[in-house]
């Protein structure tokens, strides 16, 4: 029996419907997929850790195991580099930019994981592409700063530095290392300054202090360096290179019982430390006499705050 033309009338519109909603729905979901249609802002996390996982296409990492071929998650390339296989980590967090190319976190940490592996090249191009997604990010401005430092990049240190203070004037991190690098560059008084700047940020920054002395030793004003190689001494007793700068001090200015003491205390911390052995054996061959005994304490209290952040001086370590 043929079909009338009602019928068959009614059969071609409910196809052509049919076609046309197949076709809304590919089209709904095509859009559903471009990368980048849904964002959400970063989520920063609290005190230095650099691991920030973010959302949409630049989004949060999975739970995926990374294994060969699949997907890679942020927390695996952190996972790497927390255990210190920082070209473990590189390779990693390579991948990861691939499936996340907008998302600054993963360039960071792919340039400090290339940081640590010796790369250099590769770490500042990550921290380069990290600034573009985000020209705010400060880890990646303070980092990259450290990548110029490395290579005697003075004056490219500096104005990321720069960058980096106009952004976050509060910032210990950034004053401490603009001293490292105006100390480098022999600008003494801008060393001084953003030490000073440093110390009153943060009257407990054994770092700073540290080097400050350092820069007043230099000066061959070693009466000034002591108490902030006190403080610092004061501040973090682990740490071995403090008791050998104060034992510095206390030799410049005659207090060589003091200075033995000194030395002894940072071979405590390290046994290994060669700088304080050659330092010890010095001092105990020139040290002669009765002298008043050094008060770590005492001499901190007396220095007060204002003694504690003058002069001219800093070196760099940290």
């Amino acid at each position: 029996m043929k079909p009338t033309l009602h019928v068959t009338t009614v059969l071609l519109l409910a196809a052509f419907a049919a076609g046309a909603c197949s076709k809304r729905d590919e089209t709904s979901k095509d859009k559903a997929e471009v990368p980048g249609a849904a964002h959400k802002k970063p989520v920063a996390t609290s005190g230095d850790s650099p691991a920030v996982k973010l959302g949409g296409e630049d989004g949060f990492a999975s739970d995926t195991t990374a294994k060969t071929g699949g997907p890679v998650s942020f927390a695996d390339g952190e996972a790497a580099f927390h255990a210190k296989k920082y070209d473990d980590a590189t390779e990693l967090f390579e991948l990861y930019i691939l499936q996340r190319p907008k998302n600054p976190w993963g360039h960071y940490m792919l340039g400090l994981s290339a940081w640590k592996a010796g790369d250099l090249a590769k770490s500042e191009q990550a921290f380069e592409t990290a600034l573009s997604l985000d020209p705010h990010h400060m880890k990646s401005l303070v980092n990259l700063s450290r990548v110029f430092i490395e290579q005697k990049r003075h004056d490219d240190a500096v104005a990321t530095l720069t960058t980096a203070a106009d952004l976050d004037p509060e910032s210990i991190e950034v004053q401490r290392l603009l001293g490292r690098t105006y100390h480098a560059q022999g600008k003494t008084d801008e060393a001084v300054a953003a030490y000073r700047n440093a110390i009153e940020l943060n009257d407990l920054d054994a770092w700073s202090m540290n080097n400050l002395g350092l820069l007043l030793l230099e000066a061959q004003r070693a009466e000034e360096a002591l108490p902030l190689f006190a403080k610092a001494v004061e501040l973090r007793h682990e740490v071995p290179a403090f008791h050998n700068n104060l034992g510095m001090a206390l030799e410049h200015t005659g207090r060589f019982k003091a200075a033995e003491g000194a030395y002894t205390n940072a071979l405590a911390a390290d046994p290994g430390y060669t700088k304080a052995k050659q330092n010890l054996a010095r001092v105990e061959a020139i040290k002669k006499g009765a002298e008043e005994p050094f008060d770590v304490e005492k001499t901190v209290k007396d220095a007060g705050e204002d003694t504690a952040i003058a002069g001219d001086g800093q070196t760099a370590s940290k």
